[in-house]
């Protein structure tokens, strides 16, 4: 029996995290070959590049397929902030560690969120709609009100929802936020904190719903008809989180009615959206295809993730990011 560590990975995520620590030896992922016996995996974004959550690329679906073939896996170190795919889900259930790179990609999933929130307070659909009927729509009363002292509620505090919330409060909105476990102190930006069941009470003074927050059974459904519901006329809802905390065709019918002004979507319950999909007509919404979080510097800070937790497996310690079962 060996005692080297044998890892699987891909020829891309093994350039970017460099030289390997003693006593790891690297298994190149090969789409259409068996990588035979391995005790440990980085899955890193390269390998679902042009896919999507129901619509994986080759290498990706070969990729996983692999991790659930190989009876000797220990560990799975995964290149997304959540662990919510049925298969991490399956390989934890047998006793595979899980771990992700949450903090990877918050830098542009917020930026991706606040922009949005510029974008909608300045009305740039509005213009954007304009430009291309070649419209010179000139500005008229009422203008957009001043973001300054509006109320933003972020859903979910992990690494995203702490970076939207100090962006949106060196902005000048007072911002809320929600999280399922109390926290010890206040965090840069935020005015107050609170857990998530105080959102009924929160939600009529709220004019950005911003969703942060990953999708699990607390979350699943969390922003259902009656939540909507509870937000102003005028309020704007993003959502940076996962398909499945919003009820769609709730937030849809909000839309249209003109109850919710406007809103970012960039997660949806069926990914990649059919062509047929309400949401690409929804009245002032900005709608990305799960690309709020891609930027350059965020496969070498997973990689950075990945090679903390390795030397973490190969010390028998506790590891960063472990996904819950």
């Amino acid at each position: 029996m060996t005692s080297e560590l044998r890892l699987l990975i891909s020829a891309e995520a093994l350039r970017v995290a460099g030289a390997l620590p003693p006593g790891v030896a690297p298994i190149i992922a090969s789409p259409g070959q068996a990588p035979g016996p391995f005790d440990a995996a980085f899955l890193s974004r390269d390998l679902n590049l042009g896919g999507a959550r129901d619509a994986p690329a080759p290498g990706f679906a070969h990729f996983v397929q692999a991790l659930l073939d190989e009876p000797g896996l220990r560990w799975l170190h995964v290149n997304s902030a959540g662990a919510d795919r049925p298969q991490y889900k399956a390989l934890m259930a047998r006793g595979v560690q899980v771990t992700t790179s949450a903090g990877a990609n918050a830098p542009g999933v917020a930026q991706s969120a606040v922009g949005a929130v510029l974008a909608l307070s300045r009305r740039f659909p509005e213009f954007w709609a304009a430009q291309a009927r070649r419209e010179w729509r000139a500005a008229t009363m009422p203008f957009p009100p001043d973001l300054q002292d509006q109320r933003a509620l972020v859903i979910g505090l992990g690494p995203v929802g702490l970076e939207v919330g100090r962006l949106l409060g060196a902005i000048g909105l007072q911002v809320l936020g929600l999280s399922r476990a109390d926290r010890a102190t206040l965090p840069e930006g935020f005015t107050a904190t609170d857990l998530y069941a105080a959102m009924p009470d929160v939600l009529p003074s709220i004019d950005w719903l911003v969703l942060c927050c990953p999708l699990s059974d607390i979350t699943r459904g969390l922003l259902d008809n009656a939540r909507l519901s509870l937000l102003p006329p005028g309020a704007c809802i993003i959502n940076v989180s996962r398909g499945g905390v919003v009820d769609e065709a709730a937030a849809l019918a909000l839309l249209h009615s003109g109850h919710l002004r406007g809103a970012y979507v960039d997660v949806f319950e069926q990914e990649p959206l059919p062509p047929d999909s309400p949401w690409w007509d929804a009245p002032n919404t900005i709608v990305t295809p799960h690309a709020a979080g891609p930027a350059a510097g965020n496969m070498a800070r997973a990689a950075g993730f990945f090679l903390r937790n390795l030397a973490l497996f190969q010390a028998g310690q506790p590891m960063l990011n472990r996904a819950e079962p």
